[in-house]
């Protein structure tokens, strides 16, 4: 088993770099006896390129103690690092990316004067593109692989120039559209914020992590407060800027690990690993006064709406929980939060004994 040490050296934030890190991925996975599929390359190449500091930083501990990583702990790290999606259009740029490189290398053995690594790396890419079923960065960062490679070579073979030329501009259109395709699953368009379906993925990794490790999470909840009266009295083009403006404080807000999310209309919610209810409130209340200390104007005619506030309501996981517990708490102390003046914090400390007994929290603003 390896000490870490070696991997360590090789991990780089320059770019310039990437080609060479990728072509030491494979034998570090033989080392350490891990199969070759597209999930378990892609948590290796992240680790070993060190663009993910949680990434590195369980793996280097799991090296050091000499943890075997059998199936079960890759498909652990890549759920929870990368998540499970695959989409059509994976599929359509998988097809289309080999056909690129199937043209390449046709133009490579005709001419005869490009080298023989170049054509090997063409033909690894193109036979890993036929047999196997890659998830969008993996597929991202063959391409990029594919588009710094084809840079080298055109350099030195004036004949391929025009060919190549081609290859390139279609991979960098495949690439534009892996990461139109990327932020249209995850992303909310209008806040830039992830959206429901993605953070309720990223809940039940927290969760399976929770009940095999312990590891604590809280959600905060956050609606807008009086929101029908903004669209009413402003119009929705006005809402929308103002869910925007939530969207960007929450954004600049949260770091690390934590998921912010658009759950629905005017209510957010953000999903904060390794976190105590305790932590996860004095967060809320710190975006709750940023948004509430910013007057906002309508940009076309400069006319003032004032200060908009927001309530938040906290739940951390406990033990008896299901993900549809914790948010149905985190649910209930925001209505709580409404219930109780708007723009306030409530956990579940505030919360009465018996829940079933103040059931009828009225409907949010």
């Amino acid at each position: 088993m390896a000490s870490g040490s070696a991997e360590s050296e090789m991990r780089t934030q320059s770019s310039g770099d990437t080609n060479e890190i990728a072509r030491k991925v494979l034998p570090t996975m033989s080392r350490e006896q891990i199969p070759v599929t597209p999930e378990n390359y892609r948590v290796w190449f992240e680790y070993m390129i060190g663009t993910n500091p949680e990434l590195m930083k369980e793996i280097d501990a799991y090296l050091a103690e000499g943890t075997q990583f059998d199936d079960a702990r890759n498909r652990k790290l890549y759920v929870k690092y990368f998540g499970e999606g695959k989409e059509r259009i994976v599929q359509e740029i998988s097809q289309a990316t080999f056909r690129i490189l199937k043209e390449a290398l046709e133009g490579v053995v005709s001419t005869g004067r490009v080298t023989q690594d170049y054509s090997e790396r063409l033909n690894r890419f193109a036979t890993r593109l036929e047999k196997d079923e890659l998830d969008p960065h993996a597929l991202k960062e063959m391409i990029e692989a594919l588009i710094l490679d084809t840079r080298k070579v055109e350099q030195s073979s004036s004949e391929l120039s025009q060919q190549l030329d081609k290859a390139k501009q279609e991979a960098n259109e495949l690439r534009q559209r892996l990461e139109q395709a990327e932020r249209e699953a995850t992303r909310d368009v209008l806040t830039g914020l992830y959206n429901r379906k993605y953070v309720g993925k990223a809940l039940q990794t927290q969760y399976a992590l929770y009940q095999e490790e312990g590891a604590p999470f809280s959600v905060i909840m956050i609606d807008v407060d009086h929101f029908k009266k903004i669209n009413d009295t402003y119009g929705h083009k006005v809402g929308d800027s103002v869910l925007s403006f939530i969207g960007q404080t929450i954004t600049a807000s949260v770091k690390g690990m934590d998921v912010p999310a658009r759950y629905g209309g005017e209510e957010f919610i953000v999903l904060l690993p390794a976190t105590t209810a305790e932590d996860a409130c004095k967060l809320a209340d710190s975006l709750r006064k940023q948004i509430s200390r910013k007057p906002l104007k309508v940009t076309k005619t400069q006319k003032t709406i004032g200060t908009v506030t927001v309530s938040c309501g906290i739940a951390q996981i406990r033990d008896g929980d299901s993900v549809d517990s914790v948010v149905d708490r985190a649910d209930q102390t925001l209505c709580l939060a409404k219930k109780s003046g708007k723009n306030n914090v409530k956990s579940e400390k505030d919360l009465p004994a018996d829940p079933q007994a103040d059931k009828a929290y009225p409907p949010a603003a």
